[in-house]
């Protein structure tokens, strides 16, 4: 059964709209201060040696987000609230799900 489109783009726009509210500016510097680019890429499109995965645009909902990043999988550092605030990390959050989509990527992967 395939989800139709309109809903499952709700769906993502949901998850979205229950992020904290960031500063995708100040986000961007936070990204770079903290070194994610190192592994994500600058932008969020995963890194160039493979060492780390695409994190944006198709961001995840912001609780799986900050979960990852509190507590995360693999080999990604953890980053705890004393070395990354909440704010902090809503404003990392706003600067990734601010992307653009790549070109001739009209839908995330998870809407196809």
């Amino acid at each position: 059964m395939r989800i139709p489109i309109a809903l499952a783009a709700a769906a993502v726009l949901h998850a979205h709209a229950e992020a904290p509210a960031g500063d995708a500016i100040r986000g961007k510097a936070l990204f770079m201060q903290n070194m994610c680019y190192t592994c994500h890429g600058t932008a969020g499109q995963g890194g160039d040696r493979g060492s780390g995965p695409r994190i944006a645009p198709s961001v995840f909902p912001w609780e799986g987000f900050a979960r990852q990043v509190r507590h995360p999988r693999e080999q990604m550092p953890r980053y705890s609230g004393k070395f990354v605030s909440d704010a902090d990390l809503a404003d990392i959050y706003a600067y990734l799900a601010a992307q653009p989509a790549p070109k001739g990527e009209a839908l995330p992967a998870l809407l196809r």
